[in-house]
């Protein structure tokens, strides 16, 4: 009976002990995940910030592109229709405004959209990261755009700028900016060749669709989308 008793006190004790420590191992354990997913948390926070940060000078490049290349193709499209109203007219105009036209015909147009930072989301893994769902479906949205109008800009690129049909009027002291534009020989050229106005007619209705593509569209994106970034930041207390 005394050996049974005493057994018996000892195996309570024991279990009481053995369940104590499981709960504080249990304990123990849940306090380390807790403060673990804490830390993942802020690490993906400030992640996230920083990611933001960047995308905001991207799109913010963007936007300045953007106004810079409506600029351009406006004034493609004007110098072409200054350009043929000449063919028609048989008039002249101010050498430097035939000039900036010429020059505008023969103009460059290659815009650069700063992709890489959601090129570096998408690849890693961390689009998901940003928390913000509108704001992260906007960026989706807006890049998928920037993708159709970089194809848009590379078919069109050679097509609206140093093409033949228009540098082939030129000498090459003229098509190097060496000499001055020859108004009248230029237009002459430009009346006897049917495929050089039909040249400009086309770049002249190209130059507008981009314009008012790059106007109506692409601008407002990434305007809104710039301004959703912005109020993100000043959510977290981020100029």
């Amino acid at each position: 009976m005394f050996l049974n008793r005493l057994f018996s006190g000892i195996s309570k004790k024991t279990v009481s002990s053995i369940f104590i420590e499981l709960f504080l191992i249990i304990v123990g354990v849940l306090s380390a995940m807790a403060v673990e997913n804490y830390r993942q948390s802020m690490l993906e926070r400030d992640m996230e910030s920083n990611y933001l940060i960047a995308l905001r000078k991207a799109v913010q490049a963007d936007t300045a592109m953007l106004n810079r290349d409506i600029q351009k193709y406006f004034k493609k499209q004007r110098a072409c229709k200054t350009l043929l109203e000449l063919v028609e007219s048989g008039k002249t105009i101010d050498q430097e405004e035939f000039e900036m036209s010429a020059e505008a015909i023969m103009m460059m147009v290659d815009p650069f959209y700063n992709t890489a930072i959601f090129e570096d989301l998408k690849a890693s893994g961390h689009l998901q990261i940003i928390s913000n769902e509108n704001l992260r479906n906007a960026m989706m949205e807006y890049y998928i755009l920037v993708e159709h109008m970089s194809q848009v800009h590379s078919q069109n690129l050679l097509e609206i700028s140093y093409n033949p049909f228009f540098t082939d009027l030129l000498t090459f002291r003229e098509y190097a900016f060496e000499d001055e534009f020859n108004q009248l020989e230029i237009v002459a050229q430009l009346r006897e060749r049917k495929e050089a106005q039909l040249y400009l007619k086309r770049v002249q209705k190209r130059s507008y669709s981009i314009y008012s593509s790059l106007l109506f569209n692409s601008l407002p994106r990434s305007q809104n989308l710039l301004e959703e970034i912005n109020q993100e930041l000043m959510n977290r207390g981020i100029q």
